[in-house]
């Protein structure tokens, strides 16, 4: 069974990845905006699947909203 704390890694990869992204290449937008709509798809499965407490829920939404900031 896959646990919060493998759960919570794998988003931070994810993330990780999309910021690398958006900050090497941001030409290709639409690729950029997908791979936001499939984090933020993980984050709410992740939700559903492992039990968060509100201040994880509160980390990763903040995350979420300051990668989205830097999307062009």
């Amino acid at each position: 069974m896959i646990d919060k704390e493998e759960m919570i890694e794998c988003f931070e990869d994810l993330y990780s990845n999309l910021k690398m992204e958006i900050m090497t290449n941001s030409k290709d937008i639409k690729s950029t905006r997908q791979q936001f709509g499939q984090i933020q798809g993980f984050f709410l499965a992740m939700k559903m699947v492992v039990p968060l407490d509100m201040e994880e829920i509160q980390y990763v939404e903040h995350r979420l909203y300051s990668l989205e900031e830097k999307l062009p």
